[in-house]
């Protein structure tokens, strides 16, 4: 299974007024001393109450984990330069999807531009009247906390949260989570034929969309982080089923 980045020694990086400890893509190799560290510093309150959070500790399981699929909608995809224009959340666990309690919100944001338009469809008049991104965040955090965050590539949802705190609160944001991307790579990496090795064949695809299309789950709408987020749900629960993953610990599946 996937294992934690290791970053022991890891320098300060500056951007702009902010000094970030932890360079964007690189994640600590102690992930409780990292909460007990951020938790003792100087940030908002609604930071300092996530990284109190109870962890998963090291024999937990996945089918006794709770978990939040999350999405995010952007104006492209550089996590330092571009805008979040709408979150999606979903929380579940391996038996059910709590739909009732999924959240959904479009923030404001001054760098839509006509490609991003037409992949998300999220307009000028959808996000002049929306609500800012800083007053969101403190929200997104309350929902993930003290649950196991699920994403489809932790290089969009996790580094677009990392810079968006980091440029408006001047904090860290950073936390585990399970990659279902990562997850279906290892797979079929695992999986591959001794023939399609030697031929050096590509693996399939690992979108969403794709990954999903072999477990059988049906085709949604792509492009919306509302239906995104349950569709990375509905995801892990299918690779964790075909995978036999339930009974192992959810921490040997962070990274």
């Amino acid at each position: 299974m996937p294992k934690n980045f290791s970053a022991t020694v890891i320098p300060p990086v500056q951007r702009g007024n902010v000094v970030s400890l932890y360079p964007y893509q690189v994640v600590p190799d102690q992930w409780d001393d990292f909460f007990c560290e951020q938790s003792q510093q100087d940030m908002p309150e609604f930071l300092k109450t996530f990284y109190r959070q109870p962890f998963a500790d090291d024999q937990q399981r996945v089918n006794a984990t709770e978990f939040v699929a999350i999405d995010i909608e952007t104006t492209g995809m550089d996590a330092q330069q571009d805008d979040i224009v709408s979150i999606g959340l979903v929380p579940f666990n391996m038996s059910r999807i709590f739909l009732a309690r999924a959240q959904y919100w479009v923030v404001r944001s001054r760098r839509l531009t006509s490609s991003s338009v037409v992949v998300h469809r999220i307009t000028h008049s959808d996000v002049a009247d929306a609500p800012s991104l800083r007053s969101i965040l403190p929200k997104v955090a309350e929902q993930l906390q003290g649950k196991q965050v699920v994403v489809h590539y932790r290089y969009m949802e996790r580094e677009f949260f990392r810079s968006a705190i980091a440029g408006l609160f001047g904090a860290n944001w950073l936390f585990p989570v399970v990659d279902t991307l990562e997850l279906e790579s290892h797979y079929l990496r695992r999986e591959r034929s001794l023939l399609a090795k030697w031929l050096q064949k590509p693996l399939p695809s690992v979108r969403l969309p794709n990954a999903r299309e072999r477990y059988h789950l049906p085709a949604y709408e792509n492009h919306n982080a509302l239906v995104d987020a349950l569709a990375t749900a509905e995801l892990l629960q299918a690779q964790i089923a075909k995978q036999h993953l339930s009974e192992l610990p959810v921490r040997t599946l962070w990274c």
